[in-house]
């Protein structure tokens, strides 16, 4: 019977019988070096981590959001963050797919840097080889789950592959991506092929390095609350298909260093496209989602 299994992958690979997500592990030489934090921060780092391994992920995210230097934050972006949060994981608890993923935050917060890369995956019911893909580049801090359930909240019948790089992903190496879409080819039986490349926050600005570089494998970029680097406004092919979207209270909306990096960009490739929250600040996609992912919609491939 053996001979079945080349004919099956070959067919279009295993099909998914009901909403699932699940760790792909790799071997890597790209993986993030472990965080480095100043004081405050770094005298926090010992407890945090011994957190990471007793607590599920809402415990931990509140903890961190208590002392908001761990992620970047001052205390009124954490003071604001903390109910849209909290939120969030109340609904992952109810969940019948999301309330038993483990988290990928101790993989981030690693004292060691890790020789294997980690991506979690969403895989809708019925999931075949015509089924869309997102890549989601989560923001600083680590690959927090609620991302990976606010995106299948809204787009459920996409497989969404959230990989796991440290706690900042502006410098996600384009390798590391590679790796993962293989990894979760290999692991469906069948070729993940030009997939969506979606980043936020820092995530945007990794999106952005991996996507020029390579945006042949890509069906298109999706930057969220960030903008493409100074020194990557002239390598967007002319066919790239990529689409900006900012808070307007953002420092660099306001001061219109997006819309001129935005129009430098569309220069070389016309097709591109932006859009602004008016009335957001970085946290955009929590305060206003329902807007966002209206916009998201409208620039994802049609089905």
């Amino acid at each position: 019977m053996r001979w079945l299994l080349p004919i099956f992958l070959f067919c279009g690979g295993l099909a998914v019988r009901a909403d699932e997500v699940i760790r792909v592990t790799w071997k890597t030489a790209h993986a993030a070096a472990p965080p480095q934090f100043n004081r405050p921060a770094a005298d926090f780092l010992p407890m945090f981590r011994l957190a990471l391994n007793t607590l599920p992920e809402a415990a931990i995210v509140a903890l961190a959001l208590s002392q908001p230097v761990l992620l970047g934050l001052t205390p009124a972006q954490a003071g604001m963050m903390r109910p849209l949060v909290a939120e969030r994981y109340a609904l992952i608890a109810k969940s019948p797919v999301y309330s038993s993923v483990g988290s990928a935050l101790p993989y981030c917060f690693a004292e060691k840097r890790p020789q294997e890369g980690l991506a979690l995956v969403h895989l809708p019911a019925g999931a075949d080889a015509r089924t869309p893909v997102l890549v989601f580049l989560h923001g600083y801090g680590g690959s927090f789950l609620w991302y990976q359930h606010l995106l299948a909240e809204h787009f459920g019948n996409h497989i969404i592959i959230c990989p796991a790089y440290g706690i900042n992903t502006a410098t996600v190496p384009s390798e590391y991506v590679q790796e993962c879409v293989k990894a979760v080819s290999v692991r469906l039986g069948r070729a993940v092929m030009r997939p969506v490349l979606l980043g936020l926050s820092a995530g945007g600005t990794g999106a952005c390095n991996v996507f020029t570089k390579h945006p042949e494998r890509f069906d298109r970029l999706i930057c969220m609350a960030a903008y493409p680097p100074e020194d990557l406004l002239l390598k967007f092919p002319r066919d790239a298909k990529a689409a900006f979207i900012a808070g307007g209270r953002e420092y660099f909306v306001k001061s219109g260093d997006f819309a001129r990096r935005i129009a430098k960009v569309r220069q070389f490739a016309p097709a591109t496209q932006e859009f602004t929250v008016t009335q957001a600040d970085h946290f955009f996609l929590l305060s206003h989602t329902v807007l966002t992912m209206t916009k998201l919609r409208e620039w994802l491939p049609r089905l």
